[in-house]
């Protein structure tokens, strides 16, 4: 709402830089916490000596590449930002280890107040930043870094006090998260490449305020996308626990609903978008209107394919649909290339809508093989999932 498309183009591109960082260093420990403490609780404090020992040494490294070896990120964002964005992707991997103990724990207020702390203040500095001293996008990736560091603490000294901490590491353990943390990062990759492509060959493009006007997509992808991903993560967990045939089923019943779900909201989007564009920006960002109803198809995809992907990563990560992303993302890049030049912002929306649904498709073509359903009992909601739902409603207790 403040800052300039170029702006937010830069701040959007940072934003994406970090979460890389993230997930290509650290997204493997994540979800191999969740995998080794799924199966046994008492490994939870020498797993915390782990991840603080893990974080520590890679985050020396990567502050040192920033430092001295900055043309390594220069092509992705400007150089002065290179030291905020591996500052905040640390911050960022920190946050994400501890939280995943305590997920797997079933400390979930503890879990869903890091994500609270982190979005308040963030909205908060953000505020006192650009409305009441008049900054400007400097503020803004300072207030990230903040934001991601008190998240960070939070989640780090809760998993502690309800998990505890093992000061002896142990390199048999981390030896077991590594053997299977190799898929996992690779898996990660896949899918943040399959997703994030498009605005950094935008960038390349047709540089910042394109791409500042394509983040107004983004974002209410990114909005849409956080009932799944909560979803999605939740649902990991449950596998990683549970045997094969109750983790088929109960994801049939998830990816139905979700999918039915994200029909209705992309719909309601649809209707609604032009409304949705000036809250969450101003009105000289309309023009991201028509992108964004070619992008709606492509988010229903990924909203509902998130949840067959979270079965086949809490089972072991198999390569059959590892490989999926990585083709639909090159599909995509391809596609950018060729759409780009000659329809602009449009073409990438219609890049991430055909790359999106080939990937849905690929996925639900495999869980249809390897759980025996009917493609109908996969795709279509039940009256029973309906009265279920409302069920569980109205027994909610917090």
């Amino acid at each position: 709402m403040v800052l300039g498309k170029e702006e937010n183009g830069v701040y959007f591109l940072v934003m994406r830089f970090s979460l890389f960082i993230a997930l290509f260093i650290g997204e493997w420990q994540r979800l191999t916490n969740i995998n080794i403490v799924g199966s046994d609780k008492s490994l939870s404090p020498t797993i915390s000596a782990n991840n603080l020992v893990y974080i520590g040494v890679t985050g020396v490294i990567a502050v040192l590449a920033a430092i001295f070896l900055p043309s390594i990120f220069a092509g992705f964002i400007p150089p002065q930002y290179i030291l905020f964005a591996v500052a905040v992707g640390l911050c960022l991997i920190l946050r994400d280890s501890f939280q995943s103990l305590l997920l797997v724990n079933n400390h979930m207020v503890r879990y869903g107040i890091t994500f609270v702390l982190w979005g308040s203040l963030f909205l908060i500095l953000d505020s006192i930043f650009l409305l009441v001293f008049n900054l400007g996008i400097n503020s803004v990736i300072i207030a990230l870094v903040i934001s991601t560091a008190a998240a960070a603490l939070w989640a780090l000294f809760s998993s502690i006090a309800v998990n505890g901490i093992s000061f002896k590491p142990s390199l048999g353990v981390f030896g077991r998260s590594g053997k299977m943390g190799l898929r996992a990062a690779v898996a990660v990759t896949g899918m943040f490449f399959m997703i994030n492509v498009h605005p950094f060959v935008l960038k390349s493009l047709e540089g910042f305020a394109v791409v500042g006007v394509f983040a107004v997509c983004f974002r209410l992808f990114q909005l849409f996308q956080r009932g799944s991903d909560i979803t999605g993560t939740v649902l990991y967990s449950n596998v990683a626990r549970n045997g094969e045939k109750s983790s088929y089923g109960l994801t049939m019943k998830v990816f139905r609903n979700l999918l039915f779900f994200s029909v209705v909201f992309a719909v309601t989007g649809g209707v609604l978008g032009k409304y949705l564009i000036i809250i969450i920006s101003d009105a000289s960002y309309l023009d991201a209107y028509i992108p964004l109803l070619i992008m709606f198809p492509g988010i229903v995809f990924i909203n509902a394919g998130t949840v067959l992907n979270g079965l086949y990563w809490g089972r072991g990560y198999p390569y059959k649909t590892i490989i999926s992303s990585y083709v639909a993302g090159i599909i995509g890049l391809t596609l950018d290339l060729l759409l780009i030049p000659k329809y602009g912002i449009k073409g990438v929306a219609i890049s991430f809508s055909f790359a999106s649904f080939l990937w849905f498709s690929y996925m639900v073509g495999v869980f249809r093989v390897d759980s025996n359903y009917r493609l109908r009992e996969i795709l279509l909601p039940d009256y029973g999932d309906f009265v279920q739902i409302f069920n569980k409603i109205k027994t909610f207790r917090p």
